[in-house]
């Protein structure tokens, strides 16, 4: 992890954007092992990173992620500095997390809401042609130019997979070693 994060660090990135997707798993919907720890800390130094060097973040920021990436930007970023930009579909507006609705009301970041499509229901497991739909304007709106992908479950493999096909020649930073659905990516 050390090397992947000295990597973003050392580059100058003003005004590029990095594609974040992660989440701490569910530990009731993922069988495999994870260290919510290590997913913490590597979501944290990533933010980091790219913010102090001048760089945007893009993400479907999880519910798990929002009040780190709120953390570090709060702490990064000056007021109306809005370098975080996060996608949510209109789907999951009704339950939408406190700490992501707060990167607009504290001036750090921007919500896009994208389109809920065949009225699915407000539940992630429910509503994948919503999240398909989102993910897809999400990477070709912001047009990220590196991908980092961390912890996660089931998702985070299409995300990556999307990413791929959107951008082929981008480089791709997985942390495997904090577990989850990142472990698998390859």
């Amino acid at each position: 992890m050390v090397n992947r994060v000295a990597d973003i660090q050392n580059h100058q990135m003003l005004g590029s954007t990095i594609f974040i997707s992660a989440s701490i798993p569910d530990p009731h919907r993922w069988e495999g092992s994870f260290d919510p720890f290590g997913i913490t800390d590597a979501v944290v130094a990533i933010a980091r990173a790219v913010l102090r060097n001048g760089g945007k973040l893009v993400t479907a920021t999880h519910p798990t992620i929002a009040p780190l990436l709120l953390y570090v930007a709060a702490e990064q970023l000056k007021e109306n500095d809005k370098r975080v930009v996060v996608y949510q579909s209109a789907t999951f507006k009704s339950i939408l997390p406190v700490a992501t609705k707060r990167y607009e009301d504290d001036g750090i970041g921007t919500i896009i809401w994208t389109d809920r499509i065949e009225n699915e229901p407000a539940n992630p497991a429910l509503a994948p042609k919503s999240l398909e739909h989102m993910r897809h304007q999400m990477l070709t709106e912001s047009r990220p130019v590196a991908a980092v992908f961390i912890g996660g479950m089931s998702g985070i493999s299409d995300e990556y997979n999307l990413f791929h096909t959107l951008q082929p020649d981008a480089p791709v930073y997985v942390f495997g070693c904090p577990g989850g659905g990142s472990k698998k990516v390859s």
